[in-house]
């Protein structure tokens, strides 16, 4: 895919909380393509499911949707992020710069 190609794909795809369903969202035309889920417990917030239509898989849809929801987390809570999802476990132990957010911060 060229470099105008993967920009107008990024492009394409608009982030949103969903605080109602307790998610952020991807949509794609309009479409919800993709989704991580969070509850708010009384030892954190968990981010349990992570989910991204397999028409939309492959290209960095799950990591920059995890990336939005981690980024506004940040924003909203004090509490410990616990990623009891295996894709948003993995990505913060590859994106170590999110590390502190497994902590409280006060």
């Amino acid at each position: 895919m060229s470099e105008a190609a993967t920009e107008t794909a990024k492009a394409d795809y608009d982030f949103s909380k969903d605080p109602g369903h307790h998610r952020y969202v991807v949509h794609y035309d309009g479409d919800i393509v993709g989704f991580t889920t969070y509850r708010e417990l009384g030892d954190g917030v968990h981010f349990d499911h992570t989910v991204v239509d397999s028409a939309h898989q492959g290209g960095g849809v799950a990591s920059r949707l995890v990336r939005f929801a981690l980024d506004d987390f940040a924003q909203w809570s004090r509490m410990p992020m616990i990623p009891d999802c295996s894709y948003v476990a993995k990505w913060v132990e590859n994106h170590p710069d999110y590390a502190h957010l497994l902590s409280a911060r006060g």
